[in-house]
């Protein structure tokens, strides 16, 4: 599952001018699709299209040796380069842009291009300390990891463990620095499409960023459930349209 960072905004053109201004907009070899989400109204769905070149997709993927070869063949035979999207989503309600990606040089990419057809400012999602504290509170299963950031002269420390949030050395340091916790890992109380395969979700204060963790029975996650993260962040922030 890609890590998701989340920007929010105050104005917005209306729902059918928002997506005729995406719409097919293009900016070298890169382009724009954006459509209503057919699965929910309020919700447009954008998908940001590029070319990136062959030879470093494969390296991300495959073993240096594995890689040369693939590269090889593939160039042998004119393949030059490969087209990829990224996922995006605008939501009416939560008041919110969601790009799949992390806080790279292309999110920044998209976000730009983003707020240039719209001709809009989006802000980044900042959570505070209250905010990460409300949330594992109120919405988590249990608290599995925590950071905090510059404690006593360190960059951060770290805590791992189960039901953190009955753990006494943790509440000591959330009394002590009442300011520095940054990052929180838990288990989300949300609605699961299959109950068996419940997970984790990292969120990043100063990043704003969210990360649903991986492993051998997952890659992704249904729209369904991440949406829901989403709202519960719109909630906890005030963002909810009335």
């Amino acid at each position: 599952m890609p890590t998701i960072t989340i920007f929010t905004f105050s104005e917005m053109p209306k729902f059918e001018q928002a997506i005729e201004a995406l719409n097919g907009k293009k900016k070298g070899e890169t382009w724009i699709s954006a459509r209503i989400n057919k699965y929910n109204k309020d919700e447009i769905f954008i998908q940001y299209w590029y070319y990136e070149d062959i030879e470093n997709g494969i390296k991300k993927v495959f073993s240096e040796e594995d890689a040369y070869e693939i590269v090889s063949f593939l160039k042998e035979n004119g393949k030059q380069k490969v087209l990829k999207r990224t996922y995006c989503f605008i939501n009416f309600i939560t008041k919110t842009l969601e790009i799949y990606r992390g806080p790279d040089a292309r999110a920044g990419q998209i976000l730009q291009m983003i707020e240039k057809c719209l001709k809009i400012k989006f802000s980044p999602l900042n959570l505070t300390t209250a905010h990460l504290t409300k949330i594992y509170s109120r919405h988590s299963l249990e608290l599995k990891q925590v950071l905090f950031k510059n404690i006593n002269g360190l960059i951060y420390d770290i805590f791992r463990g189960n039901n953190l949030e009955a753990n006494a050395k943790f509440k000591e340091y959330l009394q002590t620095f009442p300011s520095s916790l940054r990052v929180i890992s838990f288990r989300p109380k949300i609605k699961f499409m299959n109950e068996h395969n419940k997970y984790q979700v990292t969120l990043n204060g100063d990043k704003g960023t969210l990360r649903i963790s991986s492993n051998e029975v997952f890659q992704f996650r249904p729209r369904f459930e991440v949406r829901q993260l989403i709202f519960i962040l719109a909630a906890t922030i005030g963002l909810l349209a009335s």
